[in-house]
């Protein structure tokens, strides 16, 4: 398979480079046919400012929407963060990661549909129908926008995981709750980016995440690049390689050794990001053992109660109803508590940490 992978230091001259990128996969053409109409999923994992590098920087998504809307294509830009599925909070996380310059710059939409479609996926590995966005089943096709962030629960987050996004609402925390432990999640995974089966993914990797993330427990990172592919898991496997992560630590992905690079290649950088070492089931331990090393040796997030605000942000997302919220904040069950981490990652305040 072909990986675009190219220095970028800024947003404001990414469109050339995401062009040329495109260009060095057989063109726009390739991709897309005019008069269709195309959802572009990026990643919005919470409303935060484009700063703090959490979600798809706004700039990236509108050099996108251009390149597309120049080839004829309409453009409805989507995703489900965490949390329920509600047009109010939908638009409140769009103008919060400054989305809202989205339709202001450009003729595409902002999704505010927020009904379930099932797609039938009958060769799943794990999952056979997804509880998906309702407005997949009015567009012709889907394009990929991931972040480059590490992950405490997958270690890494990119390109097949941002497809998590196409699942309904609370229904991707009912996911985690359903296939637990890191193996069975990460086949799920697959199974969703093989059902949504996006046309192309183009990574925002000029600023990215390491550490704690997917959220505000991550630090930022310039890590100065932009990669491309139609294939998710190559362009995962290339980003992996060009910021030091192992591939054998990211279940989702494996080390490819056909991977033919139109550009630079991942040896061409020297950026090495800190990531985590993985979830409830960790890469290097047997799956009848995740249980219990999840209740025996991993611990539960961590409450900060001088950051807590109290939001319950928290037990809403829980997948295994572990949390009670009592008056310092929330109480984690340790016998529920499956160490997926979501509680962690929609904390708006970094107060849940995994230690």
């Amino acid at each position: 398979m072909k990986v675009f992978l190219d220095r970028c230091s800024s947003y404001k001259k990414v469109e050339p480079v995401i062009k040329e990128g495109i260009d060095s996969l057989g063109g726009i053409k390739n991709f897309v046919k005019e008069g269709e109409t195309l959802l572009v999923k990026p990643n919005l994992l919470r409303g935060d400012s484009p700063e703090k590098a959490i979600n798809t920087h706004p700039d990236f998504i509108i050099a996108v929407v251009k390149i597309l809307e120049e080839a004829g294509v309409n453009v409805i830009v989507v995703d489900s963060p965490g949390g329920p599925m509600k047009k109010t909070i939908l638009k409140r996380m769009y103008r919060k990661a400054g989305w809202d310059r989205i339709e202001e710059e450009t003729d595409a939409e902002l999704n505010y549909d927020t009904s379930m479609y099932p797609i039938d996926f009958p060769p799943g590995n794990v999952i056979k129908s997804i509880d998906a966005l309702g407005i997949i089943q009015d567009v012709d096709g889907v394009i990929n926008l991931p972040k480059l962030k590490t992950h405490m629960f997958t270690v890494y987050t990119g390109a097949v995981k941002n497809m998590f996004g196409c699942v309904h609402g609370l229904t991707k925390s009912g996911y985690h709750g359903q296939y637990k432990g890191l193996d069975k999640f990460s086949k799920m995974l697959v199974d969703v980016n093989d059902a949504v089966n996006p046309r192309i993914s183009i990574m925002d990797g000029i600023y990215g995440m390491e550490g704690q993330g997917p959220g505000s427990g991550g630090d930022l990172i310039k890590t100065n690049m932009v990669l491309a592919s139609s294939d998710s898991t190559s362009l995962d496997a290339a980003a992996c390689r060009s910021v030091g992560i192992p591939i054998k630590k990211v279940k989702t992905i494996k080390d490819l050794e056909d991977i033919t690079y139109t550009k630079l290649t991942p040896g061409d950088f020297d950026t090495q990001i800190n990531y985590p070492k993985g979830g409830s089931n960790p890469w290097y331990m047997p799956n009848f053992l995740t249980g219990f090393i999840s209740n025996f040796f991993l611990k539960r997030p961590t409450l900060d109660k001088q950051k807590c605000i109290k939001c319950a942000k928290c037990r809403e997302i829980c997948p295994n109803d572990a949390i009670t919220m009592k008056d310092y904040g929330p109480k984690i069950s340790w016998w529920k508590c499956i160490r997926c981490y979501c509680c962690a990652e929609v904390c708006p305040v970094d107060a849940l940490r995994k230690e």
